[in-house]
């Protein structure tokens, strides 16, 4: 599997739509156009098609790595895969599973109160 067939199926498997690609490679130090983010997804048969190299296949994962979880200096950021999921649970309309993040968070609070 080449790294290209990687960067797409991570990409499917989170819905992730080609500005949040470029944001991800941003994150990973590498400076895209949307151009060249639909090179890199296109079919290698595609006369647009770019193979990514070894660095930039490395600058994704850790980006992806600090978008999915949020910068290590700042540990009180939401990371955006739970926020992206959260948004998905109000737009579905899902109000048992939003009660029960909500009553976790309250809990967490507590915790955290009677910790300092």
């Amino acid at each position: 599997m080449t790294k290209n067939n990687i960067l797409k199926k991570i990409t499917i498997a989170n819905n992730l739509k080609h500005f949040e690609i470029k944001e991800i490679f941003k994150l990973g130090g590498f400076e895209l156009s949307s151009s060249q983010v639909k090179a890199f997804m296109a079919g290698s048969q595609n006369k647009n098609f770019e193979k990514l190299t070894e660095e930039q296949f490395e600058g994704f994962l850790n980006g992806f790595i600090v978008y999915s979880r949020g910068p290590v200096d700042e540990p009180s950021l939401l990371p955006r895969t739970i926020e992206n999921f959260i948004i998905g649970l109000i737009e579905s309309s899902n109000t048992g599973a939003i009660e029960e993040i909500r009553s976790l968070i309250e809990g967490a609070k507590d915790v955290i109160a009677k910790a300092d």
